[in-house]
């Protein structure tokens, strides 16, 4: 991971240009970036060291997977991640198959789901304390020398727009702080995956709940706005705020489509 919290699939001196952000950055980057240096030592007649065709494959399947994971094409993304895994597992490296376990945790969290989280622990005990650091992060108990136990992230091992995040959870901070430093994460999917932890621990009031909403509403991924609209409704109910409530299932009912609403 680079200094500025990003992970990247390969080790040493190669951990850079490569480098994505643990949450958004390794689904939306990397293909590029491989792309664009591809073409540099093409068009500079450089015969530049080729990039290993696994790290080429990971990086593409976990783009498609993190893709279709948010826009609720639950079976394509099953099989996108299964890719993924195998291409990761081609170099027999705990870090780099926790951070594909890793980026499927924390997408999952953007949709507060953490059934898939489990698969990264096998590789937490061999993988480095950056990787250790976000499963803590994200609520995954780590795998020390006595067996398994609950840890506390290191903020500063963690990609860039969750140390805030980390530190200000750490600190107690109140709802409305935690709102304010979500709504300062510019990346999307950094925001979500941030908010689910923030739910998860019990500190996201209604006013962070609706910059979830908007957050996936703005970039029209399905599932995680499925989601947190229905937490939106369910605050809204227990709050006594009946028309609050109604718009957000009005939303909801839009977003999961005509299977839902019962039209044809």
């Amino acid at each position: 991971m680079s200094r500025h919290g990003r992970f990247s699939w390969g080790g040493g001196a190669e951990r850079s240009s490569e480098g994505v952000s643990a949450a958004a950055s390794m689904a939306f980057r990397i293909a590029s970036m491989v792309a664009l240096a591809a073409v540099a030592a093409v068009l500079s007649g450089c015969a530049a060291p080729a990039v290993p065709v696994w790290r080429i494959e990971a990086s593409r399947a976990v783009e498609q997977a993190v893709t279709s994971t948010l826009t609720g094409r639950s079976r394509a993304a099953q099989q996108q991640w299964r890719t993924a895994h195998e291409a990761a597992a081609s170099a027999g490296r705990a870090d780099v198959l926790a951070r594909v376990a890793l980026a499927r945790c924390a997408v999952e969290q953007a949709a507060l789901t953490r059934d898939a989280c489990a698969a990264a622990q096998p590789y937490l005990a061999d993988a480095g304390p950056q990787e250790r650091a976000y499963a803590a992060y994200l609520g995954l108990a780590q795998a020390g020398e006595g067996g398994v136990s609950p840890a506390r992230p290191t903020a500063s091992d963690l990609p860039g727009p969750h140390q805030a995040i980390a530190r200000a959870l750490e600190a107690g901070a109140t709802p409305a702080e935690l709102a304010r430093l979500l709504a300062a994460i510019d990346d999307p999917l950094a925001r979500l995956v941030a908010g689910g932890v923030v739910w998860q621990a019990g500190r996201l009031d209604a006013a962070g709940v609706s910059l979830m909403v908007d957050t996936a509403s703005q970039q029209g991924w399905r599932r995680p706005l499925a989601v947190w609209l229905g937490v939106q409704a369910r605050l809204a109910e227990a709050a006594g705020d009946t028309e609050a409530a109604t718009r957000a299932r009005r939303r909801l009912d839009w977003v999961l489509g005509p299977a839902a609403t019962g039209t044809p």
